[in-house]
C-alpha cells in the first residue's frame, strides 16, 4: 500500500512574490545630531546568505516606499545580488560550457560556425521599453538571471542594418536579392542561417543610468511641450563594457560568413538594443 503524502505545496508567480518579500529587509545609517538621531542614507539586503536569482527579483518583487530614492535603492539590491551571485559560483562558466557542449554536436551534424567575440565599447539596455512596473525594464534569462542578447534581436539588427545601409532603405529590393532572402528568409521560405542567442562571457558590469524627460506632461497627458513642466528623472540598469560571445550557425559556408561580416557591420556601426541614437549598445 502507498501512503498519501500531504507535506507539499504548490506556489504560483504571485506566491512567488511574497516569498521574496519576506527575504528583503530594509537597513539604514544614522547619525547623532543635536539629541537625536538622524538618518542619513538606507538600502535594501537580502537577509539569506544565498543570492536571489535577479530575473526573479528584477521581475517579481519591488519593495514599496514612498521616498524619493526607492527605485534607485531598488535597482541597487538587484545589482548588489548579481554581485553576489557572480562571486559564489560558477554561472557564466557553466553557460559557456554548456552552449559550446550544444554547438559541438551541431558541427558534429553538419553546421559551420561563426564565432564572433565584442565588448560593448560604452553602455548597453536590452528589452528597456518592455512590460514592467517600475516603467523601464531589461531582459535578463528567465533561468539564469543574467542579462542576454536574444538571437531574435541579434538576427533583427542585423536584417534591418543591411537593408538600411546596402539597399537604401528599400525592403522589396532586399528580399529580391538572392543572398538576402536565403539568409534572413522570406513569408514562404526559412533563413538559412541561425542566429544564436549571445551572452557575456566575462564579468558582467551593471550600472545604473538616468533618462530626463523634460516635458512629463506631454509624454503622459498628451499636453503641449513647455518649460515650466518639471523634469521628471527616470533611472534604470544597464550594463557597461561587458564582453559577449556572438554565435552563428549554417550548413551553407558562404551564406554563413556573408551573415557574420554583416552582424559585425551591424553591431560597430548601428547598435543594437535601445538608445542607439546616443551611443548605447555600439561593440568594439
Amino acid at each position: 500500500m502507498i501512503k498519501e503524502e500531504k507535506n507539499y505545496k504548490f506556489y504560483n508567480p504571485t506566491d512567488t512574490a511574497e516569498i521574496l518579500g519576506k527575504l528583503i529587509l530594509k537597513e539604514s545609517k544614522y547619525k547623532f545630531k543635536k539629541n537625536k538621531d538622524i538618518r542619513i542614507d538606507w538600502w535594501y539586503i537580502n537577509k539569506e546568505k544565498f543570492a536571489i536569482n535577479p530575473n526573479l527579483l528584477f521581475g517579481r518583487i519591488i519593495p514599496y516606499s514612498k521616498e524619493k530614492e526607492n527605485k534607485e535603492k531598488y535597482l541597487n539590491l538587484v545589482i548588489s545580488e548579481f554581485e553576489k551571485l557572480q562571486q559564489e559560483s560558477l554561472l557564466l562558466k557553466s553557460i559557456v560550457d554548456k552552449r559550446k557542449e550544444l554547438v559541438d554536436e551541431l558541427e558534429i551534424n553538419g553546421f559551420e560556425k561563426e564565432s564572433i567575440i565584442s565588448t560593448c565599447s560604452w553602455r548597453l539596455i536590452i528589452g528597456l521599453g518592455s512590460t514592467h512596473p517600475q516603467e523601464t525594464s531589461m531582459t535578463l534569462h528567465h533561468i539564469y538571471g543574467i542579462p542576454y542578447i536574444p538571437g531574435s534581436a541579434v538576427k533583427g539588427v542585423t536584417r534591418h542594418w543591411i537593408i538600411l545601409n546596402e539597399f537604401n532603405n528599400d525592403e522589396n529590393k532586399a528580399q529580391n536579392n538572392d543572398k538576402f532572402a536565403k539568409i534572413f528568409g522570406t513569408q514562404t521560405n526559412e533563413g538559412k542561417v541561425i542566429f544564436m542567442d549571445a551572452y557575456p562571457i566575462d564579468k558582467i558590469k551593471f550600472k545604473i543610468d538616468i533618462m530626463n524627460p523634460h516635458y512629463p506632461n506631454y509624454y503622459s497627458k498628451g499636453e503641449s511641450p513647455a518649460d515650466w513642466q518639471t523634469p521628471n528623472p527616470i533611472k534604470f540598469l544597464t550594463i557597461e563594457k561587458t564582453k559577449f560571445n556572438f554565435i552563428l550557425l549554417s550548413r551553407n559556408k558562404e551564406l554563413l560568413v556573408q551573415a557574420s561580416e554583416w552582424l559585425k557591420q551591424a553591431l560597430q556601426n548601428f547598435g543594437i538594443g535601445a538608445k542607439t541614437s546616443l551611443g548605447y549598445g555600439i561593440f568594439e
